[in-house]
């Protein structure tokens, strides 16, 4: 089976493909839901049985994954809005919400390598009660004059900042750029 890859730029990587995708089979079970909100000993025990949960789901016969990223498919006709997706580092773990349509496909391309970038380091670059991307590491272009609109956005940002008050989520990957901090986060630059 051939791997997607994400190609590094050749002066800034000892690696030129640091990263390979395999898709695994169907998995029949969904993950425990996260305790949001949940109190330290909750949050222990869900980290514990969602490592429990991806071990048991691990039916691959490829090479020895170092990530494993499960998306969970949603009928865009039943659901409007899908549930907060997620990447453990510790754990190396992703859990991806995402609408089971053609037409979301690219979109979904954006979370899934925003909860990927979690399980390697990266945080999160918006503003948690805004969910807009803070300035300057939320911004691709944070030297860009003027500021806005942005023609990209931070991968972790997980929205192109417009206006002020107003960020769109990008259409795909080709719609992101990983930022300097972010880079840093995962090893990509020093």
């Amino acid at each position: 089976m051939d791997g997607a890859s994400a190609s590094a730029a050749p002066d800034s990587l000892a690696l030129r493909t640091p990263v390979e995708m395999f898709l695994a089979p169907q998995v029949d079970r969904v993950p425990p839901l996260p305790p949001f909100g949940g109190n330290a000993p909750q949050v222990i025990l869900w980290s514990l049985q969602i490592r429990y949960w991806a071990w048991v789901n691990a039916a691959f016969d490829g090479p020895k994954p170092h990530v494993r990223v499960f998306v969970l498919y949603h009928d865009p006709e039943r659901v409007t809005r899908v549930g907060h997706s997620l990447g453990l580092q510790k754990g190396l773990i992703g859990v991806v919400n995402a609408f089971a349509s053609p037409a979301q496909a690219a979109r979904n391309d954006v979370v899934i390598a925003h909860e990927l970038l979690h399980t390697l380091g990266a945080t999160d670059k918006y503003d948690p009660r805004t969910n807009l991307p803070a300035f300057p590491d939320g911004y691709a272009e944070p030297e860009r004059r003027p500021a806005l609109p942005q023609t990209y956005g931070e991968i972790m940002a997980g929205r192109v900042p417009v206006t002020e008050d107003r960020a769109e989520m990008p259409d795909s990957l080709e719609d992101v750029l990983i930022g300097v901090k972010t880079a840093r986060e995962i090893n990509w630059v020093r």
